[in-house]
């Protein structure tokens, strides 16, 4: 399995996905290193990647998108889709997503997406396989987070379950500056030395910055 091109988008993005009105967007932006979950995306030479999507959503809370995003000698699309709901201060959602790839040996993945958040905090539970992996048998895994938000920053923490091992501590601010989204992240993993785990074995800064458009 090759860990190190295993590309999984944020369950911020899924959140993301079921914005406060109905129509069609579009997203396109640049990552100065593409890391995930913990995890580089992007190989151990901090390769920047582009990255680019179109996400519907309904005025009840039903959503569905797909991302794209660059990765050495390969490209990352993703399909998704779900509900996400609200009643004064709670929030809660469900979904599905699948990872696939250009490149054929990196294999394909299928998540279930649950999440629940309360004012500032919120939690996310994903259950997931890894399928078709060139001479690998399928693996089974969870990924459990919680997030605190406050005025743009953010502090999350993750951590890996089933087949697979490995946890990580992210802390990040966010801002919009003349239509364009900027964000800044600090990532700290802990992998334990293990041969299962998912997360990187170094810290990394990342810088990204992207554009939104309403289509309709």
């Amino acid at each position: 399995m090759k860990k190190l091109t295993k590309t999984l988008i944020a369950s911020a993005l899924l959140s993301a996905s079921a914005a406060s009105f109905a129509g069609v967007s579009a997203n396109v932006g640049a990552m100065s290193d593409y890391w995930f979950r913990g995890l580089d995306q992007s190989g151990d030479g901090g390769n920047a990647s582009m990255m680019g999507g179109l996400d519907y959503e309904s005025d009840m809370g039903f959503y569905a998108g797909t991302w794209l995003a660059s990765l050495p000698n390969n490209i990352e699309y993703d399909l998704y889709g779900g509900y996400n709901g609200s009643y004064e201060d709670f929030s809660y959602g469900v979904g599905v997503i699948t990872y696939l790839y250009d490149d054929s040996d990196t294999g394909k993945y299928f998540e279930y997406n649950l999440s629940a958040g309360y004012g500032p905090i919120s939690v996310a539970y994903n259950i997931g396989t890894l399928e078709d992996a060139p001479g690998s048998a399928d693996v089974d895994y969870t990924f459990a987070s919680i997030t605190g938000e406050y005025e743009g920053a953010y502090l999350t923490y993750g951590v890996y379950g089933d087949e697979v091992d490995g946890s990580y501590f992210e802390a990040g601010y966010g801002m919009t500056y003349e239509g364009l989204d900027m964000s800044v992240a600090a990532i700290f993993p802990d992998d334990d030395n293990s041969a299962n785990a998912w997360v990187s074995d170094t810290d990394k800064l990342t810088f990204t910055i992207s554009k939104s458009f309403d289509l309709f």
